[in-house]
């Protein structure tokens, strides 16, 4: 796995699985260091940004539950999901997300042990995590291969995340293309403008998008041409 990590022609930062793999030895030292164990939940209401999938490796392969949420939750609608978790730990911006990188580096299992828990949106009721609990080590292998055979992550592929990181999707594939020993690159937010920019810097293999996504790139290309 190459080590490095840097930016496109433009200045988006590209994480290479060999960084990651560092980064997310750190993260777990600095969970560890923090008291955080197998089975506790860390909460993650940051924007999206590549140290994000990291931090999500990094929990997951040492136990620690990663919870997702969105950053522009209200503060009634955080507290609601926040009460019903009892996290060890809350992240709830990017300068907390990137200290947990400087931890001291532990050993990982080779592959994560738990998915993140993603909570429902709450539209027919209260919002809900939807956990999948612990899994043996053989499990976890299983997981990842079975994933990596589906979705066809490969070592070459680099993952441009579009949609919001803390969304199951996205989520999923950038950690399963980093798992397979591929890059990353993290749009702040989608804007049909920087997507096209960011193809151009990058050359992305693979994306997530949605098709409101599809719909406005294909209306800024109508109006530039």
């Amino acid at each position: 796995m190459d080590a490095r990590a840097g930016d496109g022609p433009q200045g988006l930062e590209v994480l290479t699985a060999g960084r990651s793999e560092q980064d997310q030895r750190r993260v777990a030292g600095a969970l560890r260091a923090r008291g955080l164990g197998t089975g506790d939940r860390l909460v993650l209401l940051c924007p999206g940004e590549p140290a994000y999938a990291s931090v999500v490796l990094g929990a997951a392969r040492s136990g620690v539950v990663p919870v997702p949420l969105d950053p522009r939750l209200t503060a009634w609608e955080r507290e609601r999901v926040l009460d019903d978790l009892d996290a060890a730990l809350v992240v709830d911006d990017s300068a907390a997300l990137r200290a947990l990188l400087d931890g001291p580096p532990v050993d990982l299992a080779p592959d994560p042990l738990c998915r993140p828990m993603h909570f429902t949106s709450g539209t027919t009721g209260r919002p809900k995590g939807v956990w999948s609990g612990l899994l043996e080590p053989h499990d976890a292998r299983d997981l990842v291969v079975e994933e990596r055979e589906l979705w066809g992550f490969r070592a070459d592929d680099v993952d441009l995340v579009v949609s919001p990181i803390y969304h199951s999707a996205p989520l999923r594939f950038a950690t399963g293309t980093l798992l397979a020993g591929g890059s990353i690159a993290v749009l702040p937010h989608f804007d049909a403008a920087a997507f096209v920019d960011a193809v151009a810097q990058v050359r992305p293999t693979t994306m997530f998008c949605v098709p409101a996504h599809l719909q406005r790139l294909q209306q800024h290309l109508d109006e530039t041409g």
